[in-house]
């Protein structure tokens, strides 16, 4: 729990006949242990998709996660929150040429004009070949999202100076503990979660109310999926992922953004601790 990321430990004990897929994510920008990840979606011949929303520009082993090295494809997001915007959408990263094609296919109806089934009846011919979607993305979307790009470096360097900071600074308080980042790794803090000791978890709520009217940006990352009505209503109970309720109970997320000032900072952490010693 203390990475915020799937423990890759317990990944084996849970495959069955049935699993076809493994969808790791990358919560709040740090990577998971990839490598191991992938030894056992080899042994079992299952499948690997990234799931890097958080991520784009984090490190694993050196190397940007995205280069789909152990997986077959990345997932990224480009919603205004994220590294980069592209005002909305998003991407999709392979080194598998055949899922290429699909997918190009799958954002534009499934619909081509090339490699014709049938016998072309002109030069107007096109086939629908997949049941696909209209996700293309906007040419000034587009163009939005390549100049975003070119800063994501200096956006990543801040939002890690920033976390830098939260980490001196809050190292072996009594009252939270910070995401832990593996050796092997570099984040690209999207999040930056603090998980409440086990004497703090019932005043979350008060915790909470009292960052946000000392003028925090807090929020909670995330509520268990299962625990939704949608999925209640499917058959979904509590207690289903302990270890993801137990997460849940224990993270409030502060403020971290690469336009916050240093005096920014400084007010998060000094309303941090006020509201944590005035308990």
């Amino acid at each position: 729990m203390s990475t915020g990321n799937m423990d890759v430990s317990l990944i084996e004990e849970k495959i069955t006949d049935e699993t076809k897929l493994i969808v790791p994510v990358h919560y709040s920008g740090n990577p998971i242990d990839l490598k191991e990840l992938a030894s056992i979606a080899e042994d079992y011949n299952v499948k690997i998709i990234e799931d890097a929303a958080h991520a784009l520009g984090a490190l694993y082993e050196g190397e940007r996660i995205g280069n789909c090295e152990y997986s077959e494809m990345s997932i990224f997001s480009f919603h205004p929150v994220k590294h980069i915007t592209t005002g909305e959408g998003g991407m999709v990263l392979t080194n598998n040429k055949d899922y290429y094609t699909k997918l190009r296919l799958f954002r534009s109806h499934g619909v081509t004009k090339n490699n014709f089934v049938n016998e072309s009846d002109g030069d107007w011919y096109y086939e629908m070949h997949y049941l696909g979607f209209n996700y293309r993305m906007t040419d000034i979307q587009a163009s939005l999202g390549l100049s975003q790009l070119r800063k994501l470096d200096g956006f990543v360097a801040r939002r890690r100076y920033i976390a830098e900071r939260y980490d001196k600074v809050f190292k072996d308080n009594p009252y939270f503990e910070t995401i832990k980042v593996k050796d092997c790794c570099q984040s690209s803090y999207h999040l930056y979660p603090i998980l409440l000791n086990n004497e703090y978890q019932d005043k979350k709520k008060l915790i909470f109310s009292k960052l946000h009217s000392e003028g925090l940006g807090v929020q909670v990352h995330y509520i268990p999926v299962y625990l939704q009505p949608y999925y209640q209503n499917l058959g979904y109970k509590r207690g289903s992922c302990p270890v993801s309720e137990d997460f849940y109970k224990s993270e409030i997320t502060i403020p971290l953004y690469p336009g916050m000032s240093d005096s920014d900072v400084d007010y998060v952490i000094s309303k941090v601790f006020k509201v944590f010693n005035n308990l």
